[in-house]
C-alpha cells in the first residue's frame, strides 16, 4: 500500500513566542486510521552566507548561543524577514552582525535552500555565497547578539569541519578553541558552497 498524507483533523491552539511560534495538532493515519498528536514549531526563514574576504579567508562570527549555552563558531546568519529575497536578507545579515559588504553585488549566488528539520519544523535555510566582502561598516546588532567576527584561510576548512565534528561525536565539553564548524546548518552551507565551486 502506498503511503498517503496524514489527514489533519484539529489545529490546536498557538502559542507565539519571540521568535517561533508552537502548536501541537491531531492527525489520522490513512493507511491505520490511528489518531495521534503532533508538535509543530512555525519558524521564519533563515539565511546562511559563505563570504570571503580579499585575503581568501572565510568570515565567521563567534557567538553564545542560548540552545546549545555554548560559544558557537559560525556564519554569518538569520531570520528572513517575510516576504523578503534570502538574498537580501543575508547581505543585511552579513552587514549587522560582521560590517562587511558585497564587493559585487552583482557576484552573489543563491545556492539553494534546505529543510532544517521537517520532521517537526515549517522553514527553510537559504544559503548565499558571497565571492569577496570588505569591511564598510560598524556592526549593527540585536540585544540579544554580541558577535566576535573572524576568519579562517580556505585552506584550512576541511580540518576545522573535522574537528567539529569529531568534538560533537565524542561529547566532549567546549572551549573556545575547539569545535570549530560543528553547527549542521553551516556544515550543509558549506557543502553547498563546495559543490557549487566544484
Amino acid at each position: 500500500m502506498s503511503l498517503l498524507p496524514f489527514e489533519e483533523l484539529e489545529a490546536g491552539e498557538l502559542m507565539q513566542r519571540r521568535i517561533f511560534a508552537l502548536r501541537q495538532d491531531r492527525v489520522k493515519s490513512q493507511r491505520t486510521g490511528r489518531e495521534t498528536h503532533v508538535d509543530r514549531l512555525f519558524c521564519p526563514d533563515w539565511v546562511n552566507v559563505v563570504a570571503f574576504t580579499a585575503a581568501d579567508e572565510l568570515l565567521l562570527v563567534r557567538q553564545w548561543r542560548f540552545g546549545s549555552a555554548e560559544f558557537s563558531i559560525e556564519i554569518p546568519a538569520g531570520a528572513v524577514e517575510p516576504g523578503e529575497d534570502p538574498v537580501v536578507g543575508g547581505l543585511r545579515e552579513l552587514a549587522e552582525e560582521t560590517g562587511y559588504t558585497p564587493d559585487d553585488p552583482g557576484a552573489v549566488v543563491l545556492l539553494g535552500a534546505t529543510r532544517p528539520n521537517a520532521a517537526f519544523m515549517n522553514n527553510r535555510c537559504s544559503t548565499i555565497f558571497v565571492p569577496r566582502v570588505s569591511k564598510t561598516l560598524p556592526q549593527n546588532l540585536d540585544p540579544t547578539e554580541e558577535v566576535e567576527v573572524l576568519s579562517v584561510p580556505r585552506a584550512e576548512l576541511d580540518a576545522l569541519m573535522r574537528q567539529g565534528a569529531r568534538r560533537c561525536a565524542a561529547g566532549a565539553a567546549p572551549t573556545a578553541t575547539d569545535g570549530l564548524l560543528d553547527n549542521s546548518l553551516v556544515l550543509v552551507a558549506l557543502h553547498l558552497w563546495k559543490l557549487h565551486t566544484a
